[in-house]
C-alpha cells in the first residue's frame, strides 16, 4: 500500500537527515516543500540536499526551476498532484518548512480575486518610494497573519498580500482560508527541538555554507542570473551581493544571515504550532528514538 506522509519543521531543525533515513526505511521518494530549494543552481544558500543524497533517494521539486521565474503555491499543488496521479504505487514523503505548501495541498487552493492595475501600480509605487522594509511593516499592519509567513525580503509575496488586501478590504490570510480541491489530510510530523539548540544549529549551518563556497556560488550566479530574478529573494543572497560589491564585510553578511534565519525559523514555528495538524516529534531525544517513533506511527 503506497504511503503519503509529511515531515515539517523550522529551517535547521534536522529534517534532511531524518527524511533520508525514513525514505530508505520505507522505500519512499521525497517531495520537497521548500519554496527556495526549487531554484536551479541556488544550491548552497538554500540548503538543498547534497548531490550524494539526491543520488541515493529520488527527490522531486529540488534544483529544477528557472531562477528567473516565480513559482506559486498553485504550481506546487499542480506538480505534486500530477506526480501522485502518474505514480499511484509509489510512496512519498513531503519534506520542508513552507507550511503554506502543505496547507494548499491538503486543504485546497483559495480563489484569489483579481487585482486592478490601479491597485497594483499603487503598491509598486509604494515599494519604489518607501522600500521593502516599509512594505513589510505595512503588511504587518493590515494582515499580521500573512506577515508571519512571509520573509521580510520576499518582494513578490509581500506585494501580493498587500494588493489583495487593498483590492478586497479583507485580509489576504482570511481569503486564503476559503479553499477547494485539496487531497485531504496527510499524516504529518512536526519536527521540533529546544529553541536555543535550534538557533545554535542555524548559526553553525550558516558558517558551514560559507565554508562550502556560498560566496563563490553567488559570484558564479551573478554572471548569468539577472538581479531582478525571483531566486535572489532567497535569504542571504542579496547580502552576499552587497559583500561582493564592497558594501558589507563577510562578517556582517554572516551575522545578518544568522539573525535573519533565526527570525524566519521563529515564524515557521509559529505557523506549525497554530496552522498545522501534526504530531510533534522532539529531535532533542536520541535520533534512533525519534526515527523509531515515526516509523512505528506509519507502519502500525
Amino acid at each position: 500500500m503506497p504511503l503519503l506522509c509529511a515531515l515539517v519543521g523550522a529551517t535547521g531543525v534536522g529534517k534532511t537527515k531524518l527524511s533520508l533515513s525514513l525514505a530508505k526505511e520505507l522505500r519512499a521518494e521525497i517531495i520537497s516543500m521548500d519554496s527556495r530549494q526549487i531554484y536551479r543552481d541556488f544550491c548552497i544558500g538554500t540548503a538543498q540536499p547534497s548531490k550524494d543524497a539526491l543520488r541515493t533517494i529520488p527527490h522531486h521539486l529540488v534544483d529544477f526551476y528557472p531562477p528567473t521565474e516565480s513559482f506559486s503555491v498553485g504550481e506546487f499543488v499542480r506538480e505534486v498532484k500530477t506526480l501522485l496521479r502518474k505514480n499511484p504505487e509509489t510512496s512519498y514523503i513531503l519534506v520542508g518548512g513552507t507550511g503554506m505548501y502543505l496547507q494548499a495541498l491538503t486543504e485546497g487552493l483559495a480563489e484569489i480575486p483579481p487585482v486592478s492595475e490601479d491597485v497594483r501600480e499603487h503598491c509598486e509605487k509604494m515599494l519604489a518610494e518607501e522600500g521593502l522594509e516599509s512594505l513589510f511593516k505595512k503588511v504587518q499592519e493590515v494582515d499580521p497573519d500573512s506577515a508571519q509567513t512571509i520573509l521580510p525580503q520576499d518582494r513578490q509575496r509581500l506585494l501580493r498580500a498587500l494588493e489583495v488586501s487593498m483590492q478586497t478590504g479583507r485580509k489576504f490570510s482570511e481569503i486564503r482560508n476559503d479553499r477547494k480541491g485539496g487531497v485531504g489530510r496527510v499524516k504529518t510530523f512536526w519536527l521540533d527541538r529546544e529553541r536555543t539548540t535550534l538557533y545554535a544549529n542555524i548559526d553553525k549551518r550558516v558558517l558551514q555554507m560559507v565554508e562550502d563556497g556560498w560566496k563563490e556560488e553567488v559570484e558564479a550566479l551573478l554572471e548569468r542570473v539577472p538581479l531582478n530574478a525571483p531566486a535572489w529573494q532567497s535569504l542571504g543572497y542579496k547580502e552576499w551581493i552587497s559583500c561582493i560589491q564592497g558594501k558589507m564585510s563577510e562578517k556582517e553578511v554572516i551575522e545578518t544571515v544568522q539573525q535573519g534565519t533565526r527570525r524566519y525559523a521563529k515564524r515557521q514555528i509559529t505557523w506549525f504550532r497554530h496552522q498545522t495538524v501534526a504530531e510533534r516529534v522532539d529531535l532533542d531525544i536520541p535520533f534512533d528514538e525519534s526515527f523509531a517513533k515515526i516509523v512505528s506511527a506509519l507502519t502500525k
